[in-house]
């Protein structure tokens, strides 16, 4: 796995690198809560590894934010 840094962070987010606190958090919320669903609802193994994979780095933008003390 990458590691992360700030331009990719805001990148698998897909938000702008002058995104406030909130919106990273929200958009954060937003795409897990879309990822979990996709996953549970698949049948097929490899597409719920995928999600599960992208939730995972996910879990990664927010730990990387809130080490910067940005969220």
């Amino acid at each position: 796995m990458t590691m992360i840094t700030e331009e990719r962070a805001f990148h698998i987010l897909q938000l702008e690198d002058t995104a406030t606190a909130e919106e990273i958090v929200a958009r954060y919320e937003v795409l897990k809560d879309q990822y979990r669903k996709i996953k549970d609802e698949t049948e097929d193994l490899r597409t719920r590894l995928a999600y599960q994979l992208k939730q995972i780095e996910l879990d990664d933008v927010f730990i990387y934010f809130r080490r910067r003390q940005m969220i």
